[in-house]
């Protein structure tokens, strides 16, 4: 049976652009590529689901030894680099996530990496995200997850304050909740998983030019895509498509709009039983 692939962004060349810049924000953010918290040793197995291009693997294989193993997974290969130009070590697959994992990949994994869900996870189930992060999970493995918190928007300027309204009406009608976002560190010790860093709070000044344009850049994927659907709950098409376009045009007199980051690492209890 086919993969359900509701992802609601884009996956052309702008869009591949977009994840990679996103990859260079969330290093610049946090400091690292892969926490600094967890142990390299040569053997390690590392897992990305949601690789989308691969570039956070790509990144990586460039700091671990050689002998590490590096699986990107993604519901399509859409944004897969051709696979000449990926590492001995690096192999991307196309996997569903919110489906059980394959036998051979239960407990396989030392971590575990999932970026930038929010625009996937709908009607705030996360739950089975959650299950299959953790199913691929050694016992005593761990989970590395960074998150755009779409519920808490930051703004300035009248056109960014506008904007907001008709997004909010937008995310509404495409059934998106961000209440698992905040939740996140609770549900991930809910699952009997560890957290043990936690980062939340306003990107610093430095960064908010290049988090501005990756939102804004995000955001004309999803009108594109939401009013495709036809649904009729969304605001007016033209009104809302105008209402961005003013927002990249008042930049260059101050204006922003971008969500608030979120990062975190768990680990696996080395009691809990492997599940598929």
């Amino acid at each position: 049976m086919a993969a359900r692939d509701n992802y609601i962004l884009s996956r052309d060349l702008d869009a591949s652009l977009r994840l990679d810049c996103q990859h260079l924000l969330a290093k610049m953010y946090t400091g690292y590529t892969l926490h600094p918290q967890i142990p390299v040793v040569p053997s390690m197995k590392i897992a990305e689901i949601g690789t989308g291009t691969g570039i956070w693997l790509l990144d990586l294989a460039s700091q671990l030894p050689s002998t590490v193993v590096l699986d990107g997974f993604d519901i399509s290969d859409g944004q897969f680099p051709h696979e000449s130009n990926l590492p001995s070590n690096v192999k991307l697959s196309i996997m569903d996530s919110f489906d059980q994992v394959p036998p051979e990949l239960v407990g396989k994994y030392d971590v575990v990496h999932l970026r930038f869900w929010v625009c996937i996870v709908r009607g705030n189930n996360v739950e089975k995200l959650i299950n299959h992060a953790k199913a691929l999970l050694k016992p005593g493995g761990w989970i590395q997850w960074e998150e755009a918190n779409l519920g808490r928007i930051l703004t300035n300027g009248e056109e960014a304050k506008q904007f907001l309204q008709a997004a909010k009406l937008v995310l509404k009608s495409l059934e998106f909740d961000f209440g698992w976002i905040e939740a996140l560190p609770n549900t991930l010790e809910g699952h009997g998983l560890e957290v043990v860093d936690f980062k939340t709070g306003r990107i610093p000044p430095s960064l908010v030019p290049l988090i501005i344009k990756t939102v804004l850049a995000g955001w004309f994927e999803i009108l594109d895509a939401a009013y495709k659907t036809q649904c009729q709950s969304l605001p007016p098409e033209k009104e809302t498509k105008d209402i961005l376009l003013r927002v990249v045009e008042a930049l260059k007199d101050g204006a922003a709009y971008y969500w608030t980051p979120l990062s975190l690492l768990a680990r696996k209890t080395a009691g809990t039983a492997l599940e598929a």
